[in-house]
């Protein structure tokens, strides 16, 4: 064994380390938004779709979480440095966002978002090197 080896070996736990937390978190974020959205019949949570590397445009015939939660972790890269993206397209999920439903009158994503630091550190906690 040379310190080189030992370097090579860090490095990839490190990244691996770094992919899974990126990856986590991204997951554990959307998921919080998406348990977030206000359930009137369903739709606005099932209404949202994680893509990568471009938004969704399109609204999609689903309700309740469990499918979008779903395609979150099936569509979640592993792998840091690519844009995961999560989009509701309904014409009021805006609405929602800013308070309109007594289940959220703090929106699903700013109030997540706003926590977003410690999703990162729970993350961090789970993939130490």
């Amino acid at each position: 064994m040379s310190f080189a080896d030992d370097i090579k070996r860090f490095a990839a736990k490190t990244s691996k380390a770094h992919d899974e937390i990126t990856r986590g978190t991204t997951i554990a974020l959307f998921n919080a938004v998406i348990n977030d959205t206000p359930v009137d019949t369903g739709r606005a949570r099932g209404n949202w779709q994680t893509t990568v590397g471009q938004p969704a445009t399109n609204q999609i015939e689903r309700d309740g979480a469990s499918a979008s939660i779903a395609e979150a972790i099936t569509n979640t890269p592993m792998g840091a440095g690519q844009e995961t993206m999560l989009a509701n397209n309904l014409p009021y999920i805006v609405d929602l966002e800013n308070g309109t439903s007594k289940q959220a009158p703090q929106g699903m994503v700013h109030r997540n978002v706003d926590r977003f630091q410690r999703l990162i550190d729970e993350q961090a906690r789970k993939n130490r090197v």
